[in-house]
C-alpha cells in the first residue's frame, strides 16, 4: 500500500485516493491478474496523461526497480514476438518484449497494447534507436521498463552506441538467443511453402553461412524465408536477433531467423576458407565434406516415394581425383545440378556428407539441403585406376580392362514383377585372369558392337558369384563401358 500511495502522489491532484484505487482494481481485472498492484498503478498514472517525456533522459546503468517513471534513448538489441491475451472486459490486451541498449548497459523493455504497433509494422526492429518513456519495476532479473498507452516507445534520430558481442559461428551452441553473427553465402536454398497445425500456410527457406570457425545452417521463416532470393553466393551478410537450435534429424546446432531478425549485406568479406580432403580420404560418417574432382558420370534424375507419402527427386553423379573417385547422390532441388555440368568438367562439392553403400560397401557422398556444387577453378588429373582381373572378389565393385575373348546372345526376359528386360554376357581376358561379364539393360547391346580381339574398359561393375560358384561381373545403371 505504501508504493502506491507513493505513486499516487504523482496524481493527486487529479483524482481521490479512492478512485485511484479503484482504477488500479479495474486496470488489474482487465489484465487478467498479468500485473501486479504496483504494475497497475503505474498503467494508471500513464492513462491519466502523467509521463515523464520532458524529463532529462537517464542512462540505462542508472535505472533500478525503484526510479519510477524514466525517459531515456536506447538501440533495440532484440525483439521477440507480440503476445496477446484475453482482458475480462472481453477485448485483446497485447503486449511485447524487448532488449535494448546505450553505452552504459541493457534492459528488458515491456510494450503494452496500442504501443505494440510500432513493432507489428516493422517500424522498429532490432538496429532500431527508440525513445523510452514509462515506469520501472522489478523483473526476474532486475529492473525492467515497461510502457503503457500514454507512454513512449518511439523511433528516436538520436545516435546510439551499443553492439552485441558477435559470435564466431563455431561458437554457437543449442539454446542461444539474442544471436548477431557475421558469415559468408555458401549456399541457398529455395522457398518452401507448408501447412501449420492450426491449418495456416507457412514458408521457410535456408541457407549456409560460414566464417573462419566453420559453417552452419540458417533458416528463415515466414516473410524472411523471401530473402534467399535477394542474396548471392558468396555475398557476406550480418544477421541479428537470431536464435540457435538443435535439428533432431542432423544433430547439428541450427540458426533460425524469425519475424524480428534482421539480415543486413556487409561492404566488407567475411573470412571464410573451405578445407578439401581427396577422394581417397572420404571416409564413412563425415559431414561438411568438401573435395573437388573431374565429372566422370552423369545419371538420370529419378522420383521415389518417401514413407510419409511425399515425393523426392534423386540423381548421381561420379567424380574423380588423383586418389580415387566415388559417388555423389544429389538429392530433391540439388539435382538441378545434373543439367549444370558435363562429362570431365572440374567441381566442387562443398559441405556434403557421406555414408556407406550396404549393397556396393563403398563410401558414398550425399548433397541434401546443406550441400552445393559449384565449378571449380583447380586444375584436377585423374586416371581410371583399373583392378586386375585375378584380384577381383565378391560383394564389390570393380573397374577392368581386358580383350574379349567370347561374345553371348542378347536374351529377353520377364521380371519377377512383370516388366522386361534384357541381358547378354562377354567374357574379358588381362594378364592375369579372365572373367565373365553380365550386361544387362542398355549395356546388353553392346555385344552387338564389339568383335573377339577388341579391347574394353568397364568401369563400376559388381562382382558377384555367378554359374558354377565362379566369380563373375555384372553391369548395371551404374557401370560405364568404352571400347577402346
Amino acid at each position: 500500500m505504501t508504493e502506491l500511495k507513493e505513486i499516487y502522489e504523482k496524481v493527486n491532484s487529479l483524482i481521490s485516493f479512492e478512485d485511484f484505487l479503484a482504477k488500479v482494481d479495474e486496470r488489474k481485472e482487465a489484465l487478467g491478474g498479468l500485473c501486479d498492484d504496483e504494475m497497475c498503478a503505474r498503467l494508471v498514472l500513464s492513462d491519466l496523461g502523467v509521463s515523464n517525456i520532458e524529463r532529462e533522459n537517464v542512462t540505462i546503468e542508472s535505472i533500478d526497480e525503484n526510479s519510477g517513471n524514466i525517459t531515456f534513448v536506447a538501440k533495440v538489441l532484440s525483439i521477440y514476438e507480440p503476445r496477446e491475451f484475453n482482458k475480462t472486459d472481453g477485448t485483446i490486451g497485447r503486449v511485447v518484449s524487448a532488449m535494448v541498449g546505450d553505452t552504459t548497459g541493457k534492459i528488458r523493455v515491456s510494450v503494452w497494447d496500442a504501443k505494440v504497433d510500432a513493432v507489428e509494422k516493422g517500424e522498429i526492429k532490432a538496429g532500431s534507436a527508440v525513445t523510452v518513456s514509462g515506469y520501472t519495476k522489478k523483473g526476474l532479473n532486475g529492473a525492467e521498463v515497461h510502457v503503457g498507452n500514454n507512454g513512449v516507445f518511439a523511433l528516436s534520430e538520436q545516435d546510439v552506441e551499443y553492439e552485441v558481442p558477435a559470435r564466431m559461428i563455431g561458437d554457437i551452441k543449442d539454446g542461444m538467443s539474442d544471436i548477431m553473427i557475421f558469415g559468408k553465402v555458401l549456399d541457398l536454398g529455395q522457398v518452401k511453402t507448408f501447412t501449420r497445425k492450426d491449418g495456416g500456410e507457412g514458408c521457410v527457406s535456408n541457407m549456409t553461412l560460414g566464417d573462419s570457425t566453420g559453417t552452419i545452417r540458417v533458416s528463415m521463416w515466414d516473410d524472411k524465408a523471401k530473402l534467399v532470393e535477394e542474396l548471392n553466393i558468396g555475398e557476406s551478410v550480418k544477421i541479428q536477433n537470431a536464435m540457435s537450435k538443435l535439428n533432431n534429424f542432423s544433430q547439428k546446432v541450427e540458426i533460425s531467423l524469425g519475424k524480428y531478425s534482421v539480415i543486413d549485406l556487409l561492404d566488407t568479406d567475411v573470412e571464410y576458407e573451405q578445407k578439401f580432403i581427396t577422394i581417397s580420404e572420404v571416409a564413412d560418417a563425415l559431414n561438411g565434406v568438401n573435395v573437388s574432382g573431374i565429372v566422370l558420370d552423369i545419371s538420370d534424375v529419378r522420383t521415389f516415394s518417401r514413407k510419409d507419402g511425399t515425393q523426392g527427386t534423386i540423381g548421381t553423379i561420379t567424380i574423380g581425383d588423383p586418389t580415387g573417385k566415388i559417388r555423389v547422390s544429389l538429392w530433391d532441388d540439388k539435382t538441378v545440378f545434373l543439367d549444370e555440368f558435363d562429362f570431365g568438367d572440374p567441381i566442387d562439392v562443398l559441405n556434403a556428407y557421406s555414408r556407406m553403400n550396404n549393397f556396393s560397401q563403398t563410401v558414398e557422398l550425399n548433397v541434401g539441403s546443406r550441400g552445393n556444387i559449384v565449378a571449380s577453378d583447380k586444375e584436377i588429373l585423374y586416371q581410371e585406376k583399373l583392378d586386375s582381373i585375378n584380384d577381383i572378389l565378391p560383394g564389390k565393385a570393380y573397374s577392368v580392362q581386358g580383350r574379349v575373348i567370347e561374345i553371348g546372345n542378347v536374351r529377353d526376359f520377364e521380371r519377377d514383377d512383370g516388366t522386361q528386360n534384357t541381358v547378354s554376357n562377354i567374357e574379358l581376358e588381362d594378364d592375369t585372369g579372365t572373367i565373365r561379364v553380365s550386361l544387362w539393360g542398355e549395356h546388353a547391346d553392346l555385344v552387338n558392337s564389339v568383335q573377339i580381339g577388341m579391347t574394353i574398359r568397364i568401369s563400376d561393375a559388381f562382382s558377384k558369384f555367378g554359374m558354377n560358384e565362379e566369380i563373375e561381373l555384372s553391369a548395371g545403371n551404374k557401370t560405364r563401358i568404352i571400347i577402346l
